[in-house]
């Protein structure tokens, strides 16, 4: 997991990854002088910090067995249609209004949230209730 962060960082996967520089346009005079890259605000930091951990919990639910395939099919549907910001930014916004009912800190209830803003309806690791059996 640790060598994930670099990664993401280097595919501007991550809030504060800094962007290839542009190619300089012919004609230009005289390049503006480079003033020094702002420090990310409190509120990129701690969006970066739950993209982090929205994607760990992502990843952990891939690699399990435990969770059911459709369950990881809509998850990795997701990701492939939406940016991370995208699923973190619903995710943020579920978290600040059930604040009473979901924690970050638990990570079974961070999993049922993801699948729930990805579209999946139901518990990610129980099978699919049985179909009640056929009268006369």
């Amino acid at each position: 997991m640790r060598a994930l962060l670099p990664a993401l960082v280097a595919f501007g996967m991550v809030a504060g990854a800094v962007p290839a520089a542009a190619a300089p346009k012919k004609g230009a005079a005289k390049a503006a002088p480079k003033s020094a890259p702002a420090a990310p605000g409190a509120a990129d930091t701690t969006k970066s910090e739950h993209a982090v951990l929205y994607l760990k919990v992502l990843i952990s639910a891939l690699q399990s067995e435990q969770i059911k395939d459709e369950a990881k099919t809509a998850l990795v549907g997701c990701l492939y249609d939406n940016p991370l910001s995208k699923i973190t930014d619903s995710m943020d916004k579920v978290f600040a209004e059930n604040a009473d009912k979901v924690h970050r800190e638990k990570p079974s209830e961070v999993l049922a949230v993801l699948t729930a803003v990805c579209g999946y309806k139901g518990d990610p690791t129980q099978p699919a209730p049985a179909a009640a059996p056929a009268g006369r």
